[in-house]
């Protein structure tokens, strides 16, 4: 098995990255953390809002982004362009104009997450998932409160 950008589990036998990083899992395979890490900075509120509306703009400014993505805050939305910047999947272009300008985009890499993504949104959106045509647990709890929801009785 090739090793990935992360880190993988060939043969009973760990290949991370840095030697603090050990994978939980045994066997062989792909080792979960990194999907795991993504995970956590990704369900950060309005990260993956930001993500997916810039990805569908290609290009937005500040205000622009405020006002397509209902609720969020500019404290939040500032938070997260900066974090998302951190992390090399946002570019920010500032202009030298007066009054200043500043555009926001997806890098390659904020490209290749927004397309991981895609696939996630469409099952969400998919009537399949939404009548909890899954198992366990999670299917349970959303079969439930999918019955209260009047909406959801009268199939719209």
């Amino acid at each position: 098995m090739a090793e990935t950008s992360f880190y993988s589990v060939t043969k009973g036998r760990q290949t991370p990255k840095a030697s603090t990083d050990l994978c939980r899992m045994k066997g062989n395979g792909y080792c979960p953390k990194p999907l795991e890490q993504a995970a956590i900075f990704l369900s950060k509120k309005w990260t993956l809002s930001i993500i997916v509306t810039i990805g569908n703009f290609g290009t937005l400014r500040f205000n622009d982004l405020l006002k397509r993505i209902e609720g969020v805050t500019q404290k939040t939305l500032s938070e997260r362009l900066k974090e998302l910047g951190q992390y090399n999947l946002l570019a920010r272009q500032a202009f030298p104009e007066k009054p200043p300008r500043v555009e926001y985009s997806l890098t390659r890499n904020g490209q290749k997450v927004r397309r991981a993504v895609l696939p996630l949104l469409q099952l969400a959106e998919s009537q399949t998932f939404a009548r909890g045509l899954m198992v366990g647990p999670t299917a349970v709890l959303l079969k439930q409160n999918l019955v209260h929801d009047k909406k959801w009785k009268h199939g719209k």
